[in-house]
């Protein structure tokens, strides 16, 4: 059975892992996505042995915002 204390000490566990993230310079994100899209990050997590979804996202952000808004944006010719 759960208690209150055992709710407090996972409400207080949850808020010292968010500060010591943010204190790596972490921030959250949450978003409801198409389960395709899960699927589809699930299986690249895997493939490329990521230990978790946040892994693979971040790098999925990464990968994107690296390569430049000329390659996100082609030119259209007229």
């Amino acid at each position: 059975m759960t208690t209150a204390r055992d709710l407090e000490y996972q409400a207080q566990y949850q808020r010292r892992l968010r500060a010591e993230a943010r204190a790596r310079g972490k921030g959250q994100l949450n978003a409801l996505v198409p389960a395709d899209l899960i699927d589809l990050l699930d299986r690249m997590k895997q493939a490329r042995g990521l230990t978790n979804r946040n892994d693979a996202l971040a790098l999925l952000l990464r990968e994107y915002f690296e390569r430049g808004e000329p390659e996100r944006n082609p030119a259209v010719s007229a």
